[in-house]
């Protein structure tokens, strides 16, 4: 069996990979990438339940007997109409 610190002593003279000193910064910087997506989900989660319950709120709270009613003269003119001159010779 290999005397294990033989091997580290060898190690300890062996050069080490230069992007390892880099490592640190990417994991960080994927770890910041994750957390700004889970709080952008986070946000998009409660802004939508945060609709919602203001629809369902509203629908609620507004009153049911509510319409429309056109009315119905004769000689009115539609509301559609931007002027009397649209309407023709009366």
């Amino acid at each position: 069996m290999t005397d294990i610190d033989g091997l580290l002593e060898e190690m300890r003279g062996v050069a080490t990979d230069p992007r390892l000193m880099t490592l640190e910064t990417v994991v960080l910087a994927g770890a910041a990438v994750r957390r700004d997506r889970s709080a952008a989900r986070r946000n998009l989660a409660v802004t939508g339940l945060l609709a919602l319950g203001v629809g369902l709120g509203a629908s609620i709270v507004s009153p049911q007997g509510a319409s429309a009613r056109q009315a119905n003269y004769l000689n009115a003119i539609p509301a559609s109409a931007p002027s009397s001159l649209l309407m023709g010779n009366r």
